[in-house]
Parts: C-alpha cells; sequence; structure tokens
C-alpha cells in the first residue's frame, strides 16, 4: 500500500518512533544515484519511509514513484523491484512477519 506524503509535517526523528509503534525496526539506508534493487520477494512485510530524493518501486504490476514523506508497505511474497532516482534516496527500510490474524 503507497500512502504519498503520510510523513510530510514529521521530521526523521518522529518518523523513524512512527514506525516502531507499527512494530518494525526502522534501518536508515542511504543508496547512491541509478542504484538497482532486481525483482525479489521476502517472506515479510517490508515498510519503506522515504526521506530523501527519490526512488521507483515497482509492486507487482503497480510503479510507485516515491519522494521524500511518502511510506510504502510492501506484503510478504510479493515481488517487488527498485531503481533509484538521479539524486540519490535516503529512506527508513524495515521488515517484520505480520500475522494472518491481527
Amino acid at each position: 500500500m503507497y500512502y504519498p506524503g503520510f510523513y510530510q509535517e514529521l521530521d526523521e526523528h518522529s518518523i523513524a518512533e512512527d514506525i516502531r509503534q507499527e512494530g518494525f525496526d526502522p534501518i536508515r539506508v542511504v543508496d547512491p544515484p541509478g542504484t538497482v534493487y532486481a525483482t525479489h520477494e521476502h517472506p515479510e512485510t517490508k515498510l519503506l519511509a522515504f526521506l530523501q530524493g527519490t526512488m521507483d518501486v515497482t509492486v507487482g504490476a503497480k510503479r510507485y514513484h516515491c519522494q521524500p514523506g511518502d511510506k510504502l508497505l510492501i506484503p510478504g511474497k510479493t515481488p517487488h523491484a527498485a531503481v533509484v532516482g538521479n539524486e540519490g534516496c535516503v529512506f527508513f527500510w524495515s521488515e517484520r512477519l505480520l500475522s494472518e490474524n491481527p
């Protein structure tokens, strides 16, 4: 699920706290321009929170142009790929198994 501008009004520390409250452990990642993540999948749900720069992320058949403030949740076992934009990208990455019965 893609949430454009979800974190728009928050600073980096507040975004990390929000992610922790959702049960994830955010890891800050800095990727140089043009970094490519080939199509892959994980058993865990992935949460990405974008802080700086851009990244085009393809999830299944949908493509998202992720920018600062955006949030992207990728369900476990869902094929996805990404390409970092011309200015690079700084984002929080985290994964966790979500129970089938909340």
